[in-house]
């Protein structure tokens, strides 16, 4: 259901004026609403704070990713944004609020931190970008290290072997 109330807040607001910053938790629903309803808000930013190997897994169409890790020292790139809607998101929502609260800090003025971060959203079965193979992908690299680990140490013993064996 489409929340008026939570949307339209900042059309109260006379353009040229500007706004205090401020952050608005929403829904799932209401960020699936603003990001299909171009006419409200044409120049809207949806940015996913996750790490990047996170967001190569899943994330939402269109979504801008600048890991929280990151944020301060890349908020020059989000300064075309300072008074566009800006939905920001996490895994579950949590963290989602720290950089929410850094982009107020900052003077960012329209802020939306989506409760339940994507994890909500894709429970709520709205469409995002999935990179089927990220469980072959993720879990390829890990065995791949601990192969070669295996390997080397495997030789390790073999070398010690033989060089005792020829000692004696």
């Amino acid at each position: 259901m489409f929340s008026l109330f939570s949307i339209q807040f900042y059309n109260l607001v006379p353009s040229g004026i500007a706004a205090d910053p401020v952050r608005i938790d929403i829904s799932v629903n209401v960020a699936n609403d603003m990001i299909n309803n171009n006419i409200l808000y044409p120049d809207l930013l949806v940015l996913d704070v996750r790490d990047v190997g996170e967001f190569n897994v899943n994330h939402l169409y269109n979504a801008t990713l600048i890991p929280l890790s990151g944020l301060e020292s890349r908020l020059n790139e989000l300064e075309p944004y300072n008074d566009t809607e800006i939905i920001v998101y996490f895994r579950s929502g949590s963290r989602s609020l720290q950089a929410s609260n850094i982009l107020v800090a900052n003077n960012f003025t329209k802020i939306f931190n989506m409760l339940g971060g994507i994890n909500a959203w894709i429970e709520a079965g709205y469409d995002y970008w999935l990179n089927e193979d990220a469980t072959s992908i993720d879990f390829a690299l890990p065995v791949f290290l601990v192969s070669i680990i295996g390997i080397l140490f495997a030789l390790v013993i073999i070398s010690k072997r033989r060089w005792k064996f020829t000692e004696a």
